[in-house]
């Protein structure tokens, strides 16, 4: 074998081994992605609470944006409640039904939602409250994100009990 064939050879295994053990810098950033939020399973409580001790929930009526109902979970005593796709609504089918104050953890768990990927969940709709002490002080509040209180979850919780 001739010398020069043999010096080429060596230049090419150095080069070969350098590259191999080339190392990235600790503070190298590795390639930006665009933030996409994952799909997940949450559930979800209605965090509504009344400005007085007398003021109640009586009915609801929401539309989901960035996520479908998978389960209706939950509903108060003496409340139906009706969900699917992007909507759910329920209403108390008699007035001592109706969640004040002393019963807000009826509105926890109440339905499942799958939240699509990359989108933000919103709601638009509406809640009717009133007051124990007049029926005329029914008054309809909108419904904004801050109403929901979210949870990660795989399935629904057991029956209240």
């Amino acid at each position: 074998m001739r010398t020069w064939r043999l010096s080429l050879l060596a230049v090419l295994l150095a080069a070969t081994a350098a590259c191999h053990d080339a190392k990235t810098p600790k503070d190298a950033k590795p390639p930006e992605r665009p933030a996409v939020s994952p799909q997940s399973t949450e559930l979800v409580s209605l965090a509504w609470k009344p400005t007085s001790g007398d003021q109640n929930l009586q009915s609801f009526e929401l539309q989901l944006t960035g996520a479908e109902i998978v389960s209706l979970c939950n509903k108060p005593p003496g409340w139906i409640v009706e969900g699917a796709g992007d909507r759910i609504k329920g209403y108390a089918t008699v007035g001592a039904g109706f969640v004040g104050v002393e019963h807000l953890d009826d509105l926890d768990g109440l339905f499942l939602i799958q939240t699509k990927a990359g989108q933000p969940l919103g709601v638009s709709g509406k809640l009717l409250t009133g007051v124990y002490a007049d029926d005329g002080g029914q008054s309809e509040l909108a419904a904004t994100p801050a109403l929901l209180r979210r949870e990660p979850t795989v399935e629904c919780p057991p029956p209240k009990g």
